[in-house]
């Protein structure tokens, strides 16, 4: 199994996830899939337009090296069954020449397996198959190439997407011995959260230390997000942006419970995320509502009488 940013894979998971997608980014061209059943020729599918696709997900997650060579194996086995099978392919195609043989696999970590394709693509040539173009080429593309059919694909299905991050502690200060507005903010509102009583200070700084983690989880995760789905990102601050306004409004006048109101204003939140951006795992979401709630707890869209 092989971890991506976006989810997990195996081999059978892997090919599943390509077809779909190639369906989606290939339709004006033609896509057709070709199942291996009573034979594979070496490729999972075409377009009308010469392009002829490969899928391979490793059994598990290598280190680069072996990685490396499992892929140069696949890479260079299945492209002799473009001789092995020419007679067969030839009629599959219909006229039809190769200009770009595209191996499809979760993640590459080696430079190398680009020079491999590239020098298997000289080879290639040189035999003059009669279904290869003139200018024949062997690519190599990782799950990036399918950015924008992600969210389709997984938004349809129950394989939804995680926007994973290491969390960069650099951005950490220690907020205990500085005077930080903002931070002050979250310890005086937090300070109306908490009952009264011997433990009520720590309870506060814990609270403010689960804040500022949120926030920075959050801004991590956000650019992840714009990295990956700039149009999505957009309307992420749109969205927010437009329940900030109702937020506000909602504290003014409040006459509930300053935990009830949080706790509504957080389930409300996390609804909107959910139902705006439904490929979003719920581990996502979740850190995205509470990286929110603790933007809006250090500057002041939420506030406490």
């Amino acid at each position: 199994m092989i971890k991506t940013a976006y989810r997990d894979f195996d081999g059978n998971s892997w090919e599943e996830f390509c077809q779909v997608c190639l369906k989606l980014k290939y339709e004006n061209e033609g896509y057709q899939e070709l199942p291996a059943w009573h034979g594979d020729l070496g490729i999972e599918g075409y377009t009308r337009t010469g392009k002829v696709f490969q899928c391979y997900c490793p059994d598990e997650d290598y280190e680069p090296h072996t990685l490396y060579e499992k892929q140069r194996t696949k890479i260079t086995t299945d492209l002799t069954k473009l001789k092995t099978h020419k007679v067969e392919l030839k009629k599959y195609l219909n006229g039809i020449s190769i200009i770009n043989w595209i191996f499809l696999t979760p993640m590459y970590k080696n430079k190398e397996l680009v020079l491999h394709c590239a020098t298997k693509a000289q080879e290639y040539k040189s035999l003059h198959l009669d279904i290869l173009a003139d200018n024949f080429d062997v690519l190599i593309y990782d799950i990036d190439f399918f950015i924008s059919q992600i969210p389709i694909v997984n938004g349809t299905s129950n394989n939804k997407v995680e926007i994973n991050i290491d969390r960069d502690k650099s951005q950490e200060v220690d907020w205990r011995t500085e005077n930080i507005p903002l931070v002050n903010n979250a310890l005086t509102k937090h300070s109306k959260r908490v009952k009264d009583g011997p433990n009520k200070t720590e309870n506060v700084n814990k609270l403010t230390e689960f804040t500022i983690g949120d926030f920075i989880n959050e801004q991590q995760i956000v650019n992840k997000w714009r990295e990956l789905y700039p149009n999505d990102y957009e309307r992420f601050l749109r969205l927010i942006s437009d329940y900030e306004m109702t937020v506000e409004t909602m504290c003014i006048t409040n006459t509930n419970d300053n935990n009830k109101l949080y706790e509504r204003i957080q389930n409300e939140l996390k609804g909107k995320i959910k139902s705006e951006f439904h490929y979003l795992n719920d581990i996502t979401i979740e850190k995205l509502t509470k990286g929110v709630m603790a933007d809006w707890i250090l500057r002041c869209p939420i506030n406490f009488d």
